[in-house]
């Protein structure tokens, strides 16, 4: 009997000794292929992210295109997103904060809800607020036209899809996984699609659509919906890249999968124990990695090879058009 007190302890303190055991990805010597050095400077640090911009420690932000707008929001604001007319960014006290581009004049929409998301189509808003409940806002009429209230979805991934604008709908990503299709002209719901049912950030935080493809993701599972199916691929996701003949999938385990576009699944590589932190792309698929790599890999991933950054990243991160912005340092995407 003692003695198996005693084999128990053992066997507990060895898994309680494996529980906190850290892994870090380590590329041997021969596979970094040389180093690479940050191209540029922001006017100050990232302070926080969304899908579709970053925010500065100086109020000034950027977007998705990688463009730093001379613009300064106002104190404790939060860029959102963009539209062709308005830059959007939430104050954190039930307003959003629209900036004209060409008039340069500030606009303050009162809402009854803290905004995480929000976008922009010719007169009409469409804001996504903290307590999972969203609006259709008309500027025009100077009201709220539509409100659907959900389910409360505490604890979120900042990623949050934005709102999107297809013709005559409007998709809206919900915090609790579920893309809501709204008619436009009716405002009507005309369908539910659940792309995750999980309880806790469960949020959506990739929508995009390309032709007749829309592709929407949670950090559980991406969905690529067609005019005649729905295809599901579940994988824990840190980041996605939709093309129109192919979809990257950035996974927690320090996988890259390529699907097609019905999430039939091509190829995958592996990199132990890799934090992927952004994604990109231009003549090649790159991703950064928090221990201080860039990895360059083939559209086919059919090869790869290492880099290795001036330091490990520890700071907030966004991936914009043909840029990767670390902190306050730039990578440029070729």
């Amino acid at each position: 009997m003692q003695l198996s007190k005693i084999t128990l302890i053992i066997m507990l303190g060895a898994i309680l000794s494996g529980c906190g055991s850290k892994f870090y990805f380590e590329p041997k010597e021969e596979e970094i292929a040389g180093e690479v050095a940050y191209m540029g400077s922001l006017p100050d640090d990232i302070i926080s992210v969304t899908r579709n911009g970053a925010t500065l420690d100086n109020r000034q932000f950027i977007t998705k295109y990688s463009q730093v707008p001379n613009v300064v929001l106002p104190e404790g604001a939060r860029y959102l997103n963009q539209s062709e007319e308005y830059y959007i960014a939430s104050t954190g006290d039930n307003k959003l904060f629209l900036f004209h581009k060409d008039t340069r004049k500030a606009l303050f929409v009162h809402l009854e809800g803290n905004p995480v998301s929000a976008s922009i189509d010719k007169n009409l808003i469409v804001a996504i607020f903290d307590n999972n409940t969203f609006v259709i806002y008309d500027l025009e009429q100077e009201k709220v036209i539509y409100k659907l209230d959900s389910a409360p979805a505490p604890t979120n991934n900042t990623l949050i899809a934005s709102p999107y604008f297809l013709g005559d709908i409007i998709v809206v990503p919900t915090l609790d996984g579920k893309l809501v299709i709204v008619d436009r002209n009716k405002m009507q719901i005309i369908r539910n699609i659940v792309v995750n049912g999980e309880k806790h950030f469960n949020n959506v935080i990739f929508l995009e659509a390309i032709n007749n493809r829309m592709v929407a993701a949670t950090p559980k599972r991406v969905i690529s919906v067609s005019p005649t199916v729905i295809n599901t691929f579940d994988a824990n996701l840190k980041d996605v890249l939709f093309f129109s003949d192919r979809i990257f999938l950035f996974t927690s385990e320090g996988e890259v999968i390529l699907t097609d576009v019905d999430l039939n699944e091509i190829k995958r590589l592996k990199f132990p124990f890799a934090h992927f932190t952004a994604a990109n792309h231009g003549q090649h698929i790159m991703v950064l990695e928090t221990r201080g790599y860039l990895i360059i890999l083939e559209d086919d991933l059919s090869d790869y090879k290492i880099l290795k950054l001036p330091d490990a990243i520890d700071v907030p991160v966004f991936s914009g058009t043909d840029r990767i912005f670390v902190g306050d340092q730039v990578f440029e995407i070729k």
